[in-house]
């Protein structure tokens, strides 16, 4: 080991650390305590300080009050990576077709770690967004999305996330399983699955990976009862995938 190696190591946990704080701040939890940031990642209240005190000098994050939120620079990068994604420059257009024809959400979305990111969301006329909006997360094992992604990976690969996934769920996670599996069975059959109510009462969801290994998951949620279960099967899903298609053929999925 050479002689500044234990110092470069220190560097980079120290840059971990700090991302991981970043990582706690989404939609749902817009600020955060100190006190808050280092129960969730385990820190002593001196390294939470530290690590926080990096993070406002480089403009990641604010004070406001007691508590904090991202800043500045947060705002830069999400607004270049966004930006640099080909897949949903070329699918926005196509989403908000199908989100008008048939008054439906209609979801882009991507893995990040156990849960399903939302990269664009198309929002039916006179529709409220029910917090699908760019930069939401939810549970991949409980969302259609989260379920065609999985399916669409390669087996070693999808068998791994499964995996984590149960290690990381509270108990009765094998019925959530034992439905990840059923939506397998009719991904299989039909390149889609139907979820009910993954977000609220009254909703349902069916899903499609863009493409076999796909970074991404294409979505569509109704949430009047003018969109029945049967609409969303007979004309929604085959709607859908044929957007999937175009999709994945425009962009290659950014392989």
């Amino acid at each position: 080991m050479t002689p500044g190696a234990p110092r470069d190591f220190a560097q980079v946990d120290s840059l971990r650390r700090g991302l991981e704080v970043l990582r706690l701040f989404d939609l749902r939890h817009r600020k955060l305590t100190m006190a808050d940031i280092g129960r969730k990642l385990g820190l002593s209240r001196p390294t939470t300080e530290k690590l926080i005190q990096s993070l406002q000098s480089q403009h990641f994050l604010q004070a406001t009050g007691d508590s904090y939120e991202p800043h500045i620079a947060c705002l830069a990068l999400g607004r270049a990576a966004k930006k640099g994604l080909a897949a949903g420059q070329v699918a926005r257009p196509l989403m908000r077709e199908l989100s008008q024809r048939f008054g439906v959400h209609v979801t882009l979305s991507t893995r990040d770690r156990l849960h399903m990111l939302v990269v664009e969301h198309c929002v039916p006329a006179g529709r409220v967004q029910l917090g699908l909006t760019t930069g939401a997360r939810f549970p991949m094992v409980v969302s259609a999305s989260g379920r065609a992604y999985l399916w669409g990976q390669p087996q070693e690969q999808r068998d791994e996330l499964l995996r984590k996934i149960e290690a990381d769920a509270p108990s009765g996670a094998s019925r959530q399983l034992d439905d990840v599996y059923a939506a397998f069975q009719e991904l299989g059959k039909t390149g889609w699955c139907y979820v009910a109510a993954p977000v609220a009462t009254h909703t349902a969801s069916i899903a499609t990976p863009l493409k076999a290994g796909s970074k991404f998951a294409l979505a569509a949620m109704a949430v009047s009862v003018q969109v029945t279960e049967a609409v969303l099967r007979g004309q929604v899903a085959p709607a859908l995938l044929a957007i999937a298609e175009r999709i994945a053929l425009a962009t290659d999925d950014e392989d």
